[in-house]
């Protein structure tokens, strides 16, 4: 057995003093990601079209834009320091039948899905590079491994998350940055309630563990991906859906 210390009584103690990152913020994960990283004393920045009322400093701008994620990034450098890992959670679904899937609305969900994360992480991984490394989490769906009824622009666009992850951990790795995933299954937040029949009883009886998510569901694997539990970790999908998916 390794003598190695495994004791970890903070294992995000590498990030402090480096703002985390986090697009989606003003979402249901993304609200309750900020809360769980400033009760953890860590200085966030939200990136998302609405504030996110959680973080220590809430920028209002468009993360498929190029320049408003660059100029957003610049700004969280130049208010609270160099990022210190990113999380992307911003993703936006829709369901049409392929006769109604309109190209504006393939490339809305595919530009906020994942060319967002694409952007965000070419903003952000210099500074993670600069600083020895760090982690960037994104966040998936099984629906980009099963597949998604009525959603196939929403599915490629969290398969193309996925592709991009393990590409940029190729990349990164060699400087200390860990990029990973967490696809998550149905996750109870506001825009899960708004979604038309959505039947949570019925739904929980299709899953092994018979209930849907909760936030602190989706919430604890990315902490464990932004910390020091996760620092072998690189390249990798964890899937976090209560059996609704066993890859």
């Amino acid at each position: 057995m390794s003598g190695d210390a495994v004791d970890r009584p903070d294992p995000l103690a590498a990030l402090r003093g480096a703002p985390v990152v986090v697009s989606g913020g003003a979402g249901g994960i993304g609200v309750a990601l900020l809360g769980a990283l400033e009760r953890a004393g860590l200085r966030t920045a939200s990136i998302d079209l609405r504030a996110s009322g959680a973080a220590t400093l809430d920028l209002v701008a468009d993360v498929a834009d190029p320049a408003a994620v660059e100029q957003a990034v610049a700004q969280v450098a130049e208010e609270l320091g160099a990022p210190g890992a990113l999380v992307s959670a911003a993703g936006v679904v829709s369901e049409h039948p392929l006769g109604e899937l309109a190209p504006e609305e393939w490339r809305r969900v595919v530009d906020a899905s994942l060319t967002s994360g694409f952007l965000l992480a070419r903003a952000v991984a210099p500074h993670l590079v600069a600083r020895g490394g760090g982690p960037i989490a994104m966040v998936s769906t099984g629906y980009a491994t099963k597949g998604m009824l009525h959603g196939p622009h929403y599915a490629a666009a969290k398969a193309g998350v996925e592709a991009l992850v393990k590409s940029l951990a190729l990349e990164l790795g060699p400087s200390g940055v860990r990029v990973n995933a967490v696809a998550l299954g149905p996750v109870r937040t506001p825009m899960l309630d708004a979604k038309p029949g959505f039947d949570e009883a019925a739904v929980a009886a299709t899953l092994p563990l018979r209930r849907v998510g909760t936030v602190a569901d989706a919430v604890d694997p990315l902490l464990f991906l932004l910390g020091e539990g996760s620092g072998w970790v690189t390249g990798q999908v964890l899937h976090v859906n209560g059996g609704m998916l066993m890859p």
